[in-house]
């Protein structure tokens, strides 16, 4: 897992100690119910004291934040599906997004820190900052993995954490998935 970007109690961080984030390792039921109990525990948690930042819980509750989603959150999906309340905690599928509350986006920190600095420079971000934005999230992108549809989807959760409005962490998202990887 990576490091942790949220101020965690000292109860939260036993939780996180005893959770596996791997969940293809949980092979047996008991697991997943062990491993769900613990991930419920820390949300009930983080819930209560509303320590997860509000953009990395609109990502998940919104349907506004879902590019995709059809007019449904994330959160919407696991219901359809018939896994509601604290269930859906217990489902291995919400790792990522337990990973996501906790961590943020799966980039490299360089690679985080510049677009922080590139969005810090604009100041509050306008319509005109979304295209050079955009392109400098495009050129960080290449540095980061080969597929652009992942990458572009850990630049929205970037974007989405510095506080651009979702029309605009969209943008950038866009602009990263029509990167081309460069030739070595």
């Amino acid at each position: 897992m990576n490091e942790l970007t949220i101020a965690l109690t000292s109860d939260e961080q036993a939780l996180v100690a005893q959770i596996n984030f791997d969940a293809l390792s949980l092979r047996r039921q008991d697991d997943v119910r062990r491993n769900g109990a613990v991930v419920a525990a820390l949300m009930r948690s983080l819930a209560i004291r509303k320590g997860i930042p509000e953009a990395r819980v609109r990502y998940f509750n919104d349907p506004e934040y879902f590019v995709g989603g059809r007019g449904s959150s994330r959160r919407q999906i696991f219901e359809r599906n018939g896994t509601r309340g604290e269930e859906i905690f217990n489902h291995p599928h919400f790792l990522e997004y337990l990973r996501y509350f906790l961590c943020g986006p799966s980039l490299p920190c360089q690679v985080i820190e510049a677009f922080r600095d590139e969005v810090a420079h604009c100041g509050t971000v306008t319509s005109g900052d979304v295209i050079p934005l955009g392109r400098r999230a495009r050129e960080l992108a290449r540095s980061c993995q080969p597929d652009p549809s992942w990458v572009a989807e850990e630049f929205y959760k970037l974007a989405l954490d510095c506080g651009l409005w979702v029309s605009y962490a969209q943008s950038v998202r866009n602009a990263v998935k029509q990167a081309r990887p460069t030739r070595r």
